[in-house]
């Protein structure tokens, strides 16, 4: 049977799961990227050699602002005569975001009788829908309920689906959106980690993560600012973004520059960091960050993400989940980690909340419970 992937942007994460699944599986197997991102044409993911390729789409995505948001709209031209000419019988495909595309894919499967899967976050939590999404529902409704199974990211996805799109729970399973752990072990540099542990003070908390307000990494630094009055602690922020120089600013604006450190974009090998740090928090929208803090044992302190944090964070045994937003709620989690000193009691938790439930093995073996549930209709 062959199988095609459909991506708009193909990340590296993404890149990732493909490598995990293809190696993996006894399918044929076809990606398509939409073209927005670095990726090549084929590309080794997991540094032992395994290549597979990647079928790059000429698009286009223009932007929509309004009232604040942006609405991109993903557009591959060719993508209807790409699958008629490779011909899978089942297409995994992003779901909302990619609703323009979607569209041919639904009409490819229409046509020749083929099945295509829902790939979706559901919801962004902190997203509010505008005028856009009242006109634009409609149609990604349509092509939702022609899908033949929604795989859901996560359990707040899965519940996104029953509760506001009225779909039936046997319509939709979950693959945890997860990394490979064993390569993020792989890849941490030991030399790395010893150096960075001799220069902690303290409680160190990691950040990573892009530096965008959605992110909300300045709660981060005025939440330390209070935490430091305490005793010693650490402040880490790997990543890169537009806010880098307030954030710089704000730093030094507060007299923290002997505690706070920034590493810039961190790509292979970030594990070093989680390895070495001891908590990390996600102040604002996140999600696959958690699972990479977990694969370390490391608790997470999180405020609204994207719906992982439900399935992952138990409060005082796995991390914190912030009840309310801003800087208040994150000084007090940060200082229940700090007097409790409870990071090393959490850690077996953690592993085995990862080890049993949010790992890319279950991620893989999911997504491929979603192709044999429609293979026998293909």
């Amino acid at each position: 049977m062959k199988v095609a992937f459909f991506q708009p942007y193909l990340a590296n994460w993404r890149i990732e799961f493909l490598n995990y699944f293809i190696s993996k599986s006894d399918y044929e197997v076809i990606v398509y990227d939409g073209g927005f991102s670095k990726s090549l044409s084929s590309k080794s993911i997991n540094g032992d050699g395994e290549y597979f390729n990647i079928k790059k789409l000429k698009s286009l995505s223009p932007v929509i602002n309004i009232s604040n948001q942006s609405y991109p709209f993903y557009f591959s031209p060719f993508l209807f005569f790409n699958l008629v000419y490779d011909k899978p019988d089942v297409i995994i495909t992003e779901g909302e975001i990619n609703f323009v595309n979607n569209m041919s894919i639904y009409l490819y499967c229409k046509m020749f009788g083929k099945k295509y899967i829902w790939w979706s976050l559901g919801k962004v939590r902190t997203r509010k829908k505008g005028r856009i999404n009242k006109i634009l529902d409609p149609v990604v409704d349509f092509l939702l309920n022609n899908s033949s199974i929604i795989m859901a990211r996560n359990t707040y996805a899965k519940q996104y689906y029953i509760d506001v799109k009225g779909l039936k729970d046997s319509n939709i399973i979950v693959a945890p959106n997860s990394m490979d752990g064993a390569k993020a072990i792989r890849e941490v540099d030991e030399i790395l980690v010893k150096d960075l542990i001799n220069e902690k003070k303290g409680t160190t908390f990691l950040y990573v993560g892009g530096l965008v307000k959605t992110k909300r990494p300045a709660d981060l630094i005025e939440a330390f600012s209070v935490i430091l009055k305490t005793g010693d602690a650490t402040l880490w922020f790997v990543g890169e973004g537009p806010e880098l120089e307030s954030l710089q600013q704000l730093v030094r604006d507060l007299n923290l520059e002997d505690s706070v450190r920034f590493f810039g974009k961190v790509f292979n090998g970030v594990g070093s960091y989680f390895k070495a740090a001891d908590v990390v928090v996600v102040p604002g929208l996140g999600g696959l960050v958690i699972n990479h803090a977990m694969i370390f044992g490391k608790p997470v302190i999180c405020g609204i993400a994207d719906g992982t944090e439900l399935d992952l964070i138990k409060d005082g045994l796995t991390g914190y989940l912030l009840k309310e937003g801003g800087v208040d709620s994150l000084i007090w989690a940060m200082k229940k980690i700090i007097k409790t000193d409870i990071a090393e009691i959490m850690r077996p938790h953690i592993l085995d909340l990862i080890d049993k439930e949010w790992n890319i093995e279950l991620m893989y073996k999911r997504c491929n419970d979603c192709i044999k549930s429609v293979h026998g209709n293909v």
